[in-house]
């Protein structure tokens, strides 16, 4: 019952049958001769509203999305001077033409100055075009959360089959040499996972996000052992919150394309400083030769939807800078703090 209520409330069919009703109520009291709104009050507003709803709805339905949606300026411009003539020329031929032969008692004209009348048309033109940009404003950030929720839940879904795959033959290898390293090791991928699934929402409390990419480097390094992977934390991140699983996509890039070099040589350096003005996050990794890195071919489909989601969350609160050099791939996030 609630959704059907919900559902009706914000019906298009609804609301324009509101402000039509307003409207024909507003300009009968306009034009009203006695104190109080008579039958022939409404009927006049009736007929003022015909050239009213041309002029409104040839905006709505075909100027405003065929030319002013698409950045026509100046052709929308003209389009509406001919739509607020059109609708004039309707007003005039229903009033001195099509009402004095219809069969009523009563005796109507348009007593309306021109300058007044095209002001009343501009006005409907004016407010119902801004009502207009501001749904489809406001539908396209609705459409913008439903993308940022969908490409969160594929993020959530997408740990890297072989990251698992790895982890659980590392934890295979230390249980079968009865390693004491085996239970933290189980519990950490069952931290990384139970945060990955369950506990991501719009925003998450930076401490979880940062504890997580820790689970996540300590159960990469039980197959990299012969690497330097660092992760290091400056600044108090007590009580701040930000989108989840932001830099996991830049951290597994680093172990996809990097770690490629030779043994001994082989860093993943990540650095998270933060204080009451930014957040910058880096993740530097090695490259090696360019036969040994996938053909030199580093960021892709990860890096890009970064890109968006921080575009996206933060606008232009947020930047993101990579360089690529022959020895090293380094991505850097800043986040400025808005409160």
């Amino acid at each position: 019952m609630k959704n059907f209520f919900n559902k009706t409330l914000t019906a298009s069919w609804l609301q324009h049958l509101v402000f039509w009703g307003l409207s024909l109520y507003a300009v009968g009291s306009y034009f009203s001769i006695s104190n109080e709104l008579k039958t022939i009050d409404f009927i006049y507003s009736f007929f003022f509203h015909i050239p009213l709803l041309w002029l409104v709805y040839v905006n709505l339905r075909y100027h405003i999305p065929r030319f002013l949606l698409k950045g026509r300026y100046v052709l929308y411009l003209f389009l509406s001077l001919v739509n607020l003539a059109a609708a004039y020329f309707i007003h005039q031929v229903l009033f001195d033409v099509i009402v004095p032969i219809l069969p009523t008692d009563f005796y109507m004209v348009s007593f309306t100055d021109a300058s007044v009348l095209l002001t009343i048309f501009i006005i409907y033109l004016v407010l119902t075009t801004l009502l207009k940009l501001s749904k489809s404003w406001y539908e396209l950030q609705q459409l913008e959360k439903e993308k940022l929720s969908l490409e969160l839940n594929s993020l959530k879904m997408q740990i890297n089959p072989h990251f698992l795959f790895n982890s659980l033959n590392s934890m295979y290898s230390l249980a079968r040499k009865k390693s004491d390293k085996t239970p933290d090791a189980i519990l950490r991928l069952s931290n990384l996972m139970r945060y990955m699934i369950y506990e991501v929402s719009d925003e998450v409390a930076l401490t979880k996000e940062v504890d997580s990419i820790n689970d996540y480097l300590d159960l990469q390094k039980l197959r990299t052992e012969d690497a330097n992977i660092t992760f290091s934390v400056e600044g108090k991140i007590e009580n701040r919150m930000i989108a989840p699983l932001l830099f996991f996509p830049l951290i597994e890039n680093s172990f996809k394309h990097g770690l490629k070099g030779d043994r001994g040589s082989n860093f993943v350096q990540i650095s998270l400083k933060n204080s009451d003005a930014n957040l910058d996050f880096q993740v530097t990794n090695n490259k090696g030769g360019v036969g040994h890195t996938e053909d030199g071919k580093y960021g892709g489909i990860g890096l890009e939807n970064v890109k968006k989601r921080l575009h996206l969350i933060y606008g232009n609160s947020a930047q993101m800078e990579i360089k690529n050099t022959d020895e090293a791939f380094k991505v850097s996030i800043k986040i400025k703090w808005n409160d």
